[in-house]
């Protein structure tokens, strides 16, 4: 039991991609709160928590089954530089492991969480057995919030099915850094069209997620409805400028956690410039609610709907390898509060 105690919401092997010196022991690290650097951290003791994934080990055993397949499709792309096969099963392996790194950290757990306890208090307002309650003293959370992230995610894993990924190559002397929540989203679709809610539902349209891979790889999956990636029948290696790799690890600061993680080879002063680059930008992202008045419902006792979404960052992002395709173009806005990829998604609510 004490050896499964440690639970990663980081993969130790991921970490292992960003080791100093290829010893895999160390990695260099930035906290993102206080910008301390420390140069050599143990890297086994990163991004875990005592049972975080609960004491039956039931999640954490079914973690490992799949880091265990997904750590050798991974350290092959790394080593090569290549993709597997499009549609191929190591190509789905990726896919899966990329979503399920996006829903399994604490980073999200907690954001979770401030849903529930802002939804709650907001419901709570209109229950007049309320009125004396002592909102700050009190946050409603599920003590199995990642039980409860990976349910809703599995369930949306269909909507997900028409996203595709590719592989960018970082030629650069700037190294790709990565974070104690490595995978973050943007929408330059959305952001061009300045769409005033949502952007990075897993439906959206236009949605683009980022996961850092190694110092001189990013995988990519988005939108190909939207977006051009390199060629179209390009899935590997295609490369990144300067910019982009300044662009793309100011975003991974953002949606960092706590920490920051790197080799040796990106110096302190340019984590000290990251930090202050990302001040300008940490306020975007917020919770924002938007509830109705309650509704009687056919016993008499009534309902109120409580409506959410999170503010994207918004960085006016430009990335060299990305362009919109003609349909991205000439698309018209539904006017609904959400921009679905696929239509039929929307024709069924």
């Amino acid at each position: 039991m004490s050896e499964k105690k440690k639970q990663h919401y980081v993969p130790k092997f991921y970490l292992k991609f960003f080791s100093i010196k290829h010893n895999q022991k160390h990695i260099k690290l930035c906290l993102k709160k206080s910008g301390e650097i420390i140069h050599q951290a143990d890297l086994a003791s990163q991004a875990q928590e005592s049972y975080f994934y609960g004491k039956d080990l039931e999640r954490e055993k079914w973690f490992g089954t799949i880091e265990d397949t997904t750590s050798i499709i991974l350290k092959e792309v790394v080593k090569t530089k290549t993709l597997p096969k499009n549609n191929s099963d190591d190509y789905y392996w990726i896919w899966l492991f990329i979503l399920l790194q996006a829903y399994r950290t604490r980073a999200h757990a907690d954001e979770f969480n401030d849903i529930i306890d802002k939804t709650m208090k907001t419901a709570m307002k209109f229950e007049s057995q309320f009125k004396d309650f002592e909102y700050d003293k009190y946050f409603f959370a599920y003590d199995d919030a990642i039980e409860k992230t990976m349910d809703i995610l599995l369930k949306s894993l269909p909507m997900m099915r028409d996203m595709q990924i590719k592989l960018l190559l970082n030629k650069t002397t700037e190294e790709i850094i990565t974070s104690d929540n490595p995978v973050s989203k943007y929408n330059q679709f959305l952001e061009s069209r300045k769409f005033p809610f949502g952007h990075n539902g897993m439906a959206s349209k236009g949605l683009q997620i980022l996961y850092p891979l190694a110092p001189d790889l990013m995988l990519l999956m988005y939108d190909p409805k939207i977006y051009k990636v390199g060629n179209r029948k390009q899935f590997s290696q295609i490369v990144i400028n300067e910019k982009d790799v300044g662009v793309l690890n100011l975003l991974t600061c953002l949606y960092a956690n706590k920490v920051l993680y790197s080799t040796n080879n990106v110096t302190d002063f340019h984590f000290e410039q990251l930090l202050e680059n990302s001040t300008k930008f940490k306020n975007q992202k917020k919770l924002e609610l938007k509830y109705y008045d309650p509704v009687t419902n056919y016993d008499e006792t009534k309902s109120v709907i409580v409506q959410h979404h999170k503010t994207p960052y918004m960085l006016n992002l430009n990335l060299s390898f990305v362009k919109q395709t003609q349909h991205a173009k000439s698309y018209k806005l539904s006017g609904y509060y959400s921009e679905i990829r696929d239509e039929s998604y929307r024709n069924k609510r």
